[in-house]
Parts: C-alpha cells; structure tokens; sequence
C-alpha cells in the first residue's frame, strides 16, 4: 500500500512539474524578445552615422536638425493641457543614445546596480534619479576628458522620438503594440531593450519600458514659453547651481521638478505618447524610471 502511495505521489509530482514548465514556456512565448525582426514586420535603416563608445558599448545616432511641431498633434486623444500649445521648434543636429541605459552599461562605471528588476543586465537602469543620471554622465565625461555627454533636452527627445518630427502617435507606429511595453504587454517588468520595432532612425524603446529624465526643469506652461530654437527650460541659476544642485534643490519648489518622457512598463499605453510629458522630483528613484543620453559632437562616425 505504501508503495502504491509513493508512486501516486511521484506521478503527480511529475504532472505538476511539467504543467509549470509548460506554463513559463507559453509564457516566454507570449513575450518574445525580438518580435519585430522574427516576423519580419520592420527592417529598421541602421545605415545612418553611428558612434559607439569604446568603454560602455553604448549606441549613438546622429539626428539631424530640423524642425517639427511639438506638442499634442492628434486630436482624436484626449491630450493633457501640458502638451498645448502645439508650436513650431527648431533644433540643431545631435547625437542620442540608440537605447535607454543598461544595467550593463551602467554597472562598466559604477559598482552597484540600483535597479529593482536584475534579472537581465539588458534590461534598462533603473531607480536612477535625476541627480544619478547626471553623476553617471559626469563620470563619462571625466574619462573623455572632456564635456562630451548630457541629458537630452525635452524639445530633442520628441524630435528624436518622433523619428525626425514626423507625426506618429508612438516612436515608431500609430499602435503601441508595435514599439512599446507598457502595462498591458510587459508581463509586470522592465524588458530587455531593442525587443520592440524601432522607429525610422533605429532608436528603440522611446515608448514604453522605462520613463527617461531630460534636462528641462517641468513648467505645466512650458510651451508659452519656448524659445523656437533649441528651447529648453532651466532653473537660470547657472553653473554654480549645477555644481550644489542636489543641496539646494530641497529649497527652490518647482524648480526641482524634472521632465520624464516615454511611458514605462508599468502604465497604459497611451502614456507612451511621443507627446505626452509627466514631472518627477529630481530626487525620485522608481523602478519605472531610467534614462537615454545625448551629445552634441561625436566621432569619428562609423556605419558599422
């Protein structure tokens, strides 16, 4: 009778083990790390001037200037009073990040990985704040010698996620299923980067996965007050304030809220618009917040 009881025991065992394999199968099925290439759905034109550099790995990608109309383009969206009024911009060419900041890309300078989700180094970096995203970027220019690298500015980051100001709801498609993991596909995580189509330039993940901190100090009101060319909002305290900006942050209120952009795993879909636009305090850490860099000059360029 025992004996009976124990291979019972072992056979059902044996069907548990296997409906829970089958079910990470089905489930790694559903979430395919390069849906976009597999079925064929979008070859992205990676033939454009590419830098890439030598101690990170890290992709960047030359945007030429030019202008577009920024702001809330699509009048069948219910589109928050931030993103109005709709206004012309023009903005000289720069270089930006061919995707969000790794775990990997960020443990090649500092020790210690803040992200909440480590299970894959390709993921994006996050729980980074404002102040972090910027120590990151001075480390890099410290060992180029040089003040190379930065945040992009909110008025470069739709440009760039628009793919050169084009009139696309999300960076790459009018359907965020396409470019994006948001709350309704990601599985409850950050995901690896370049695993949703791109959009026209060969930038990846500008919709979805994780928000992305840009330079821009958040007004509610910016767009009555951009500047046409290369516009960008700042607290106007200079250098100084950059050098002792996480001291006296606590003490100047608005100005220490930052631009985040993009949407992230963690909310709808439509908040991955190329237009929508989101504050956070400078300070803040969320595991659905990383961030892209940009540069004015890099080189020499390469095609490879």
């Amino acid at each position: 009778m025992k004996i009976q009881e124990t291979l019972i025991a072992i056979i059902f065992g044996a069907m548990i083990l296997v409906a829970m394999l089958a079910g990470q199968k089905s489930n790694e099925k559903y979430f395919p790390l390069r849906e976009w290439a597999e079925k064929d759905k979008f070859v992205p034109d990676l033939s454009g001037p590419v830098w890439v550099d030598p101690e990170t790995g890290m992709e960047f990608v030359r945007v030429n200037g030019g202008s577009f109309e920024m702001g809330c383009i699509d009048d069948t969206w219910q589109c928050n009073p931030n993103e109005y009024p709709v206004h012309k911009v023009y903005v000289d060419g720069f270089w930006i990040g061919r995707y969000p900041v790794t775990q990997k890309q960020w443990l090649r300078i500092f020790e210690v990985n803040p992200s909440f989700f480590q299970r894959n180094h390709d993921n994006p970096v996050e729980k980074v704040s404002w102040h972090e995203a910027r120590e990151y970027i001075a480390e890099l220019n410290i060992r180029k010698g040089s003040e190379v690298f930065r945040l992009p500015t909110e008025a470069e980051w739709e440009y760039a996620c628009r793919g050169n100001g084009s009139a696309m709801n999300y960076s790459g498609s009018m359907d965020s299923e396409e470019v994006a993991w948001y709350r309704g596909n990601s599985g409850g995580s950050t995901r690896p980067v370049g695993s949703r189509m791109p959009n026209k330039l060969g930038l990846f993940d500008m919709s979805g996965n994780v928000f992305e901190w840009v330079q821009d100090v958040y007004d509610e009101k910016a767009y009555k007050r951009h500047n046409p060319y290369n516009p960008l909002i700042d607290t106007g305290l200079g250098s100084a304030y950059d050098h002792y900006i996480s001291i006296i942050e606590p003490y100047i209120g608005g100005d220490s809220f930052r631009v985040i952009r993009g949407g992230s795993w963690r909310h709808l879909s439509m908040v991955a618009r190329c237009s929508n636009r989101y504050s956070m305090a400078a300070g803040s850490r969320q595991n659905y917040l990383g961030f892209r860099i940009a540069a004015d000059r890099l080189g020499p360029q390469s095609n490879e």
